[in-house]
């Protein structure tokens, strides 16, 4: 018991920025093509989102977010309909965007 929560612990402690949950229609573009997704959460570092197709792993991506603009990214893992990726955009700018989308406010820290 003692274990696994230093382990829950270690894994709460790394995360680098927090996330916000929401769920917001978006696109990915991958190379030439572009699939639907949604925005399930997301942070100044990355976005974890739902999408049906398969993606190829570290390719580079662009999330496009309706009427704010697109955020370059990396996959970093998917499982079933679920992905994540990593931003690499700075984190400030990932803010902005994260604001314009969303609202003062909802920067994530």
């Amino acid at each position: 018991m003692m274990a696994q929560r230093a382990i829950s612990q270690r894994n709460i402690d790394r995360r680098q920025h927090k996330r916000i949950a929401l769920l917001h229609s978006a696109s990915l573009r991958e190379g030439e093509r572009t699939v639907d997704c949604v925005i399930r959460d997301i942070s100044a570092s990355g976005a974890r989102i739902i999408i049906e197709r398969r993606l190829a792993q570290q390719r580079a991506l662009v999330l496009d977010i309706d009427g704010v603009g697109g955020l370059n990214g990396r996959l970093v893992w998917q499982r079933a309909d679920e992905a994540g990726i990593r931003f690499l955009d700075e984190p400030n700018t990932v803010r902005s965007y994260i604001a314009a989308a969303w609202g003062k406010g909802t920067e994530p820290g």
